[in-house]
């Protein structure tokens, strides 16, 4: 994962909570309640990915997911919607194919998007080359695509946000995100911190966008050092997981996220999957938010201890599709 997200995610952490509040009476709860959707990443990029993501909306361990459009296993989704149509949906719009042998292009006709494409019509691996090469009105094309596409298959989608924040990467983007996502009345995800590097005088904040006030996720020991040079080494060990990755460091680091949650919105991003041969192939060399990342990410949040110490911390459980509702009700 680029470093690009890590800045987006961590940088200029803030506890205001003002126009989150509003939201949390809305909601029907006092306005100092502790808010927090358990979003799923990545559904539809493989059937690992998949049945581990529905398990974890069976099993109450998510409260909301996110599906990338154009990657190969949607369809499977879209199934599981028609199945299950109570769970909350949203798109992971999708601008990059990351993973060494496992790719992908646009919904939008090749030639059409050829900006957002390398030269073997696949989508750029990393988000250096989306900010340098995307051109922004074929990225509005490929996004509206994906959300069209979506329904067409029939998806409901509640929200859309930005996979390894390739639509966070410059303002053009950030705006066309913003804009295709209330024009077609799906929340946009958006962090506190990114209001405060995106949004300018030249394109303020829209009164429509209900930012999160904390987005927490886990990262890789090997970005120590860039991340403790963002936000100190204290704020670090909050986020960062050992080498070897263990049950109880996935555990500990959640558990005692969700001690220290402040009133307001607040997001985990997990990345489920089950640790097997098919992950393994999609993750090939690349064991940060790999197969057995994804299958501890799993564990953690189907377990009952993190069950119980939700309720014993007074979290208040919620989903994008309560907050579209408030934002869009018609």
């Amino acid at each position: 994962m680029k470093h690009f997200i890590l800045i987006i995610l961590i940088i200029f952490s803030t506890n205001s909570n003002s126009q989150i509040n509003n939201i949390a009476e809305k909601l029907g709860y006092d306005k100092d309640a502790k808010l927090l959707i358990i979003h799923g990443d990545d559904i539809g990029v493989s059937h690992s990915v998949n049945i581990a993501s529905f398990e974890g909306f069976k099993n109450n361990a998510i409260t909301s997911g996110s599906i990338m459009v154009p990657s190969p296993w949607v369809k499977e989704v879209a199934q599981f919607h028609k199945n299950y149509p109570n769970y909350d949906l949203g798109l992971h719009l999708t601008l990059t194919a990351e993973w060494k042998n496992y790719k992908w292009n646009g919904v939008m006709s090749s030639n059409e998007i050829s900006s957002l494409l390398n030269e073997e019509n696949e989508f750029y691996d990393n988000t250096n080359e989306v900010n340098l090469k995307a051109d922004p009105e074929e990225v509005r094309k490929e996004i509206q695509a994906q959300i069209d596409y979506s329904k067409l298959i029939g998806l409901n989608p509640t929200h859309i946000d930005t996979h390894m924040g390739s639509l966070a990467v410059n303002k053009n983007l950030w705006k066309a995100y913003i804009e295709v996502g209330h024009k077609n009345k799906l929340v946009s995800m958006v962090t506190k911190t990114r209001s405060l590097n995106l949004f300018d005088e030249d394109f303020p904040m829209p009164d429509y966008i209900v930012p999160v006030n904390d987005i927490y996720m886990l990262y890789p020991g090997a970005d120590r050092e860039f991340i403790e040079s963002a936000v100190g080494e204290n704020v670090a060990n909050t986020l960062l997981v050992k080498d070897i990755y263990k049950y109880d460091d996935w555990y500990n680091l959640y558990s005692d996220k969700i001690k220290s949650l402040n009133p307001g919105l607040n997001v985990f991003l997990l990345h489920l999957g089950y640790d097997n041969e098919e992950l393994k192939g999609v993750t090939i060399e690349h064991p940060e938010y790999g197969a057995r990342w994804r299958q501890l990410d799993f564990e953690v949040f189907n377990s009952d201890e993190i069950k119980e110490l939700l309720i014993e911390e007074g979290i208040k459980l919620v989903n994008w599709g309560e907050i579209r509702d408030i934002v869009y009700p018609n």
